[in-house]
């Protein structure tokens, strides 16, 4: 579990940024391209960066067929997301102005990630978490005020490594009675202020948003996003949507399912 806590800790500090400067001179650059992609790289080995393009190929089509979104393919040619792969830790802190700790940042405005060579669990974690920060707000809106839970539950949701962990945790929180309430966990947005455990909010997180997936359906997922992109206050889209009275009743909804999961 010690474990689980340092990669929940490392994605807190990742920068998630809405915009920032895109502007990068291309001679420096090479690139590969794909349907999807344009990886702009200096010297990563050419090994990584087709596994890179492999893998992202591969992210972009289990999220879009987990969030529901299968049928709007907004990322094909003229659209593909571009990710800058600096060659070494030190050359991405130095041209992005970003602390020792960030191990990558995205703008979903423009449909950039900017991440660099030699981390640990790059492909497994740190790119399919980026990944769909991009997809899902870009599906839903930047500017669509929602609690952390959801942001970073849908992201984690995606993760390869973490995913198994984080569900057998919030299982055993569930079992003893030492989770978050909803109503709780939904106040959560600054764990700096909060006392809130972020091993414990984002094995919560990431159960919810299994929870609300496999249990009512990924067409349903589709409604509900649907609902706030077009402007539907957060918790209303969920009760809607998803046919709860309240929020409460949508929580011992996922502590029996979360019971039950295996």
């Amino acid at each position: 579990m010690k474990k689980l806590f340092f990669f929940i800790l490392f994605f807190i500090l990742v920068s998630f940024s809405k915009s920032f400067a895109v502007e990068v001179d291309s001679s420096l650059w090479q690139t590969k391209k794909s349907q999807h992609f344009i990886i702009y790289y200096q010297e990563a080995p050419v090994a990584f960066v087709d596994e890179l393009i492999y893998k992202s190929e591969n992210y972009y089509n289990s999220i879009v067929d987990e969030l529901g979104y299968r049928r709007l393919d907004f990322w094909s040619w003229d659209n593909r997301a571009k990710i800058y792969l600096y060659k070494n830790a030190e050359d991405f802190q130095t041209n992005t102005q970003r602390s020792a700790w960030t191990g990558a940042i995205v703008s979903v405005r423009n449909r950039v990630m900017k991440t660099f060579v030699g981390q640990d669990h790059f492909f497994d974690s740190l790119l399919p978490h980026e990944m769909t920060h991009i997809i899902f707000r870009e599906f839903i809106g930047v500017n669509t005020p929602l609690p952390l839970w959801i942001d970073e539950g849908v992201a984690s949701s995606q993760e390869k490594s973490n995913l198994s962990a984080r569900m057998q945790m919030a299982k055993n929180l569930v079992a003893k009675n030492q989770y978050i309430k909803l109503d709780n966990l939904s106040k959560t947005n600054n764990f700096e202020k909060d006392t809130v455990a972020p091993d414990i909010f984002y094995s919560e997180a990431a159960s919810l948003i299994v929870f609300l997936i496999h249990q009512e359906g990924k067409d349903r997922f589709l409604e509900f996003s649907r609902s706030l992109r077009d402007g539907i206050n957060w918790r209303s889209a969920l009760l809607k949507v998803y046919n709860f009275t309240t929020l409460e009743e949508m929580e011992q909804e996922w502590k029996d399912f979360m019971l039950g999961y295996k």
